[in-house]
């Protein structure tokens, strides 16, 4: 019964000393606290033709034309 006051005196004194850290106020700077303002604009992203890239890279199946990234950089 003794240990378990202990415990929890010392529980308790614990708690007291963490919520009695960071008293301090301080002044926001207006930096920190200002709203940044974001615009998404889209943007056009070049792609090489096919006849361009190295053979390896590109394939064609039907009437779709992939280019393996991987390969474009290996044969360069």
């Amino acid at each position: 019964m003794k240990s378990r006051m202990i415990g929890i005196m010392g529980i308790v004194l614990l708690c007291l000393a963490a919520s009695g850290c960071g008293g301090s106020k301080k002044e926001a700077d207006k930096e920190s606290t200002e709203v940044m303002q974001l615009t998404i604009t889209p943007q056009a992203t070049p792609t090489p033709e096919p006849e361009e890239l190295h053979p390896e890279a590109v394939v064609s199946n039907g009437g779709t034309t992939m280019i393996n990234e991987y390969l474009m950089g290996q044969s360069s």
